[in-house]
Formats: C-alpha cells, structure tokens, sequence
C-alpha cells in the first residue's frame, strides 16, 4: 500500500528540517512525500533540496513549486493531484510525525480494507489541559455506521476537525471531488462538513502518530478577526445551502454554533458587511424552519438574531447545545 503524504511549505524555514527528518525516519518506506513550495519568502526550498540530495533510504521525495502563492487549500490541493497513493495524508510543515506513524496506519487501513479514513491521535505541544486533539478512549477502533460517523464530525465526542493527521482513501476524495476551499482560512472547517456527508467508513488509531506544535504567529494563532470572519462567512453560506434532506439535525445544529462563533467575533464590528450578511442567512434559515413548523430552531434563530448583550449570549449558546 502506497502512502502520499503531502506538505504544503510557506516561510518554515526554522522547522521544515525537523518536518523532513520525521518523514525520512518513518519505519514504513512505501511512501512518497510532496512537498508544495507555495513561493516560499525564505531558504525552505534550498534546505528541502539539500536534504533530500543527502537522504539514502527508499522513500521518494519531490518537490513542486507553485508559480504563484495559492494558500494552504491550494497547496493541498496540488499535492493530491500529483499524488500517486492509495491513501493520502496531509502533514503540516511546522509539524513532525513520530517514526512508526505511517506505520501504526497502514496497519488499521490493511486491516479495514477500504475503509475511507484513519484519524490517528495527536500530542500537541505545549500540551494543552484537556486536548480535544487527544482521541484516547472515546471512540471504537472501526465504524461503518454512517449516521454514527456523521454525527461524530458534528458532536461530542467529536472527530478532530484537522486535515492534517488523517489517512485518506485517494479514490474517496478524487471521486467525491473533495478539495480543498481555496481563497480562504479556517478551510478544514468546510472540507470536514463535505468530507462528513459522504464518508462511509473510519478507524481510529489511540497511538500518538502526530506532534502538532503552537506556533505564535501562525494564521491560526494570529488575531486577524477581519479574515477569519470573511472565510467564516464564506463556509457557513456554502454549508447552509448544503444541509442534507434527512437527519440533519447535527449539521443545522453546526451551522448554528458557527454563526454564534462569529458574532461573538464581531461585537466591534457591528456595520462589516459580513455581519449583514450573516444576519441574512439567518433570516433564510428561520423563513425555512418556520415552514417546518420547527419551533425550537426558530426560537435559537430569533436569539442569534437579537442584540448580543451577555444574556442573549447565554441564551443562545445554551439553546443550541440542547439541539
């Protein structure tokens, strides 16, 4: 069995060597590894180029440079194309893989044959108290249950919402068409509500095969709300209008927490047109609960829709979790 692992590289000058050596060093060896150069500012591609001239092992190493910078999403999203295994994994540049992790996978992928995705487990560092990374103990090692499935993407105890440490079926996401949202941040957000609405099958691997580092500075960890609101909006219009038929209590119940995230984002910036634009998707989704005669739901969107002082804060928040 073939594994891809793709890693999207801008400006990791300091940790792409720690990243390489991770993947060189993995015990399993039937594993090409894409690096996508996304214009890096920095020394990334000449360090990457070095280190794969000096790597003697079995593992096939390229590089693709992009002639202009895509973003993480288009990064992913060249990396799977040129991808020629079976399954495909994302790894993130900052980041490192413990030495049997592929591994540990591979061996849950063999035996669940075709199941569509192994979650692996992850140690964060620093570590924080009570990581929602940390998939120990809470869920079964397989499942082809896809209401079970469904609902774990979108409940507690949920599936980390990461690409990143995921082993993926190529076929599954080439011929569901899931790629990533280009154009935006907060991206896994919208390619794990698609991913969820097909998946059939998953096991769970408890081992560490991840080491995910904090970086400050990073697009996640840097305060930039303008953006994060922008790519917010963008993924809640396309996932509203992509609710399935059936059973799509957790997925309306979704939609819902990430439009109160949002507002809580925005009490400064009440007159964005964003705000506006969030408050005309709500109005859609009442008109259309209202129909439904579903007046739990209507009651959780006349509380978002209201003034966001602290109590209808509270209100709306505790609301949406009884859904």
């Amino acid at each position: 069995m073939k594994v891809s692992i793709i890693v999207p590289v801008y400006n990791v000058e300091k940790y792409i060597e720690r990243c390489f050596n991770s993947i060189s060093n993995q015990t399993y060896k039937n594993i090409e590894c894409i690096f996508i150069d996304d214009c890096s500012p920095d020394n990334c591609n000449m360090v990457l180029q070095k280190l794969i001239s000096g790597y003697r092992g079995e593992i096939i190493f390229k590089i693709i440079k992009h002639e202009r910078n895509k973003g993480l999403s288009g990064a992913r999203n060249t990396g799977t194309i040129y991808s020629k295994g079976n399954y495909v994994y994302y790894l993130d540049s900052d980041d490192e893989l413990t030495p049997e992790s592929v591994q540990f996978l591979v061996n849950l992928a063999e035996k669940y044959q075709g199941v569509d995705l192994v979650q692996g487990n992850t140690e964060t560092i620093p570590n924080p108290e009570n990581d929602w990374r940390n998939i120990s103990s809470k869920f079964p090692e397989f499942s082809n249950d896809k209401m079970w499935i469904k609902e774990r993407f979108f409940r507690q105890p949920k599936i980390p919402v990461n690409a990143w440490n995921k082993l993926v079926k190529r076929d599954f996401l080439t011929d569901n068409n899931l790629y990533f949202r280009e154009g935006i941040i907060h991206e896994d957000e919208h390619w794990m509500f698609f991913l969820a609405k097909k998946i059939n099958s998953i096991a769970f691997c408890e081992t560490i095969c991840y080491k995910h580092y904090i970086v400050q500075g990073s697009i996640m960890q840097s305060n930039n709300n303008l953006k994060s609101i922008e790519s917010m909006y963008q993924i809640i219009k396309e996932i509203a209008e992509n609710v399935d038929e059936k059973n799509n209590v957790s997925q309306r119940r979704y939609i819902y927490l990430l439009i109160f995230s949002c507002f809580k984002k925005i009490d400064n910036l009440k007159k964005s047109i964003f705000y506006k634009k969030l408050k005309l998707i709500l109005i859609k989704m009442f008109i259309s609960r209202l129909k439904q005669v579903d007046l739990f739901d209507s009651l959780i969107l006349i509380t978002l829709f209201l003034p966001h002082v602290f109590p209808i804060k509270n209100i709306s928040g505790r609301l949406i979790k009884k859904l």
